[in-house]
């Protein structure tokens, strides 16, 4: 027998008391159980099309359980919180772990967690974040291993499977053991990823709307051809023109002059761009750097346009201090492999205006530019997306051209109805920097205790999705040594945060966000 609709509404309820915002738990009762539920260990005997439950184990944390963490600089959690871990392949290789609270910690929900890079990995630190605040959580590695060389070599389908397929083929099976766990499917899906997962959160949105209520995507520009695009030229420039390439520290010395130059514009000197498309700043201006260097650095760090004057991938903003990633691994891995299949291929050959636009035809979901997402909007989902204004990784001018798209798509009443996007002045790729950095983004920068709708994100989300509420600003805070240094508003764009001229400049409550 169901529940009434009821009793089933105020399991589900979120309400808010002198502890914070609190994500009450589902109450379950014999009922539940009697509509077919089984036990953990019962779900390897689950059968669903392409779905393969290898192993399901209850969870006793004796008093903590340690959290896997293969890969090295992967951060290490003690779980206190008993739980059901199912490991589980859907199709032949696309390997994924569900956890899943006990029934009486459940909070009725799922949670999506996106990779990082190139997938190839479990998000264990979102599978812990989830798990804690009591939902359902799924993380996938989208059908590769990250260590294997040239993964994709031979295997077309592990690219679309990373692209898209790998992330939509676990929530979906994920589903099927929810229910069968708990007796019932959730009643509201989630998602939460930055950078690659940030790419997949926009793959999900465009591609299968129908499989999370809320997404939040972070970080996500338009292109990972562009983004590699970018590290590769820096790798080229770095090992046929030593002399004029740039050092990590000489990158930050103009990120810092730009800051420099730009920095006091909001009412407040704080060594942060609280609105960087404002700021006129020149690379040339830059001490200390020869002529060579200030030509190797407009050419990385400035917008990259095909022959017909399209741009290929956008360019930094002052305050932000590129991340010389291309410097490791071989030069052209992202293109010799993905595009041309060949491991040995010459990296000097590389051509953007050829190869960026190549590739992104080629291959499914590396590119994810489409406006198209109305479907999305017309079934009832939430988007929110946030980038870092210091982010060194992706532009912050490449996440602000989807998000343009789509409103030049849809029309301004149709975007603002489903989509937010919310800039995080001098703040890096997805956290970190010198800004405020922590607002429920990410599973390595949880939100300040008490956790509310205007400091966590995730929290902000819910509220849109499940009671119509759509959050217009946030508060960020710097947390250091476990205490919030200062504080920032985070201003639904094209609003940014200015300084009131009076109040303590390190409480977010002294600034307002204004636009122009």
């Amino acid at each position: 027998m169901a529940l009434t609709p009821l009793a089933f509404a105020a399991g589900l309820l979120i309400h808010t008391s002198s502890a914070g915002q609190v994500i009450e738990p589902y109450t379950f009762s014999s009922r539940d159980l009697a509509s077919g539920a089984v036990s953990c260990e019962q779900l390897t005997t689950v059968r669903a099309p392409d779905l393969r439950v290898r192993r399901a184990t209850t969870i006793l944390p004796d008093p903590t359980w340690t959290i896997p963490h293969p890969r090295p600089g992967d951060p290490v959690a003690e779980i206190e919180t008993a739980f059901c871990r199912v490991e589980a392949t859907a199709e032949d290789e696309i390997d994924f772990e569900l956890w899943l609270p006990l029934r009486e910690a459940w909070n009725g929900r799922m949670l999506g967690t996106g990779n990082g890079g190139f997938a190839g990995f479990l998000r264990y630190d979102g599978l812990a974040h989830g798990l804690q605040r009591g939902f359902a959580t799924l993380s996938t590695n989208t059908g590769h291993l990250i260590e294997e060389q040239n993964w994709s070599i031979g295997h077309p389908r592990r690219l679309e499977n990373y692209g898209h397929r790998g992330q939509h083929l676990s929530a979906v099976n994920a589903r099927v053991l929810i229910d069968a766990f708990y007796g019932r499917a959730p009643q509201y899906s989630y998602f939460m990823g930055c950078s690659g997962g940030g790419m997949q959160a926009i793959n999900e949105v465009q591609r299968y709307p129908s499989d999370y209520d809320g997404v939040i995507a972070g970080a996500h520009g338009y292109s990972i051809a562009g983004i590699s695009a970018r590290w590769l030229e820096s790798a080229l420039i770095g090992r046929e023109w030593p002399g004029t390439a740039l050092s990590q520290e000489e990158w930050g010395m103009i990120a810092r002059a730009g800051v420099a130059q730009c920095d006091g514009d909001d009412g407040v000197a704080d060594g942060i761009i609280s609105n960087p498309q404002s700021c006129s700043f020149r690379i040339a201006d830059t001490p200390g750097l020869s002529p060579g260097k200030i030509a190797t650095a407009e050419r990385i760090l400035g917008p990259v346009t095909g022959e017909d004057g399209r741009i290929l991938f956008e360019g930094f903003l002052p305050g932000a201090e590129f991340t010389a990633i291309g410097e490791r691994g071989r030069p052209g891995e992202f293109f010799g492999e993905w595009y041309y299949r060949d491991p040995d291929w010459d990296a000097s050959l590389f051509d953007a205006t050829r190869d960026v636009p190549l590739i992104e035809n080629a291959i499914p979901g590396v590119v994810f530019s489409t406006p198209h997402i109305g479907a999305f909007a017309r079934r009832g989902g939430k988007l929110i997306s946030y980038q870092g204004w210091d982010d060194g990784i992706v532009p912050g001018e490449a996440t602000i051209a989807y998000y343009q798209g789509v409103r030049d798509y849809l029309g301004e009443e149709m975007t603002d109805s489903f989509y937010r996007l919310f800039l995080a002045p001098g703040v890096d790729h997805c956290a970190g920097g010198v800004g405020a950095d922590t607002f429920g983004q990410t599973f390595l920068a949880p939100s300040p205790d008490p956790a509310t709708p205007q400091n966590d994100i995730l929290l902000a989300m819910m509220r849109w999705v499940e009671e119509g509420i759509a959050p217009d600003q946030l508060e960020a805070a710097k947390v250091e040594d476990g205490k919030v240094s200062f504080s920032r508003p985070l201003c639904r764009f094209p609003a940014h945060p200015v300084y009131k001229g009076s109040g303590d400049p390190d409480m977010a409550e002294n600034f307002t966000c204004e636009t122009g």
